[in-house]
């Protein structure tokens, strides 16, 4: 049983509202995994123009992958037929553990189904990334 959640953090944080998105669900408590650490800051993405008529926008997550995080940019896509987005979130639980759930796309019952493929994908600065105490994270990304 997954402990109950005292703040969600990061889902859709600093999104922008102009972009064409896709239909959101929530993420249930059996996507959630715990992780040991918490995630950088988000990266900052330039967003590609639209490639098509009907794509929406996903922005960029942190993943959690082999004990750091990684950078997953940000992609336009044609959403799957029938499903919603259920976009990544960060918990820190009333006990002070942590947990994160990536960004799946779900059917009309929950169900997770495959990703549409990226059409165009952000371009992201390579920069370093200062976590809250100024230390450099050490992350990399995912293509």
């Amino acid at each position: 049983m997954r402990p109950y959640f005292a703040l969600v953090v990061l889902a859709g944080a600093g999104c922008s509202r102009s972009l064409p998105r896709p239909a959101y669900a929530p993420q249930p408590s059996s996507a959630l995994v715990e992780v040991t650490l918490p995630p950088p800051p988000g990266r900052v993405e330039v967003v590609p123009a639209p490639p098509s008529r009907g794509a929406v926008w996903i922005d960029g997550e942190w993943k959690w992958r082999h004990q750091k995080w990684a950078w997953q940019p940000g992609y336009w896509a044609m959403p799957p037929r029938d499903a919603k987005l259920s976009p990544w979130v960060f918990v820190r639980g009333a006990d002070g553990r942590l947990w994160v759930a990536p960004g799946t796309w779900r059917d009309s019952k929950g169900a997770a189904v495959p990703g549409p493929p990226q059409l165009a994908v952000a371009h992201v600065d390579a920069s370093e990334v200062v976590n809250a105490t100024g230390a450099t994270e050490d992350t990399g990304f995912i293509k």
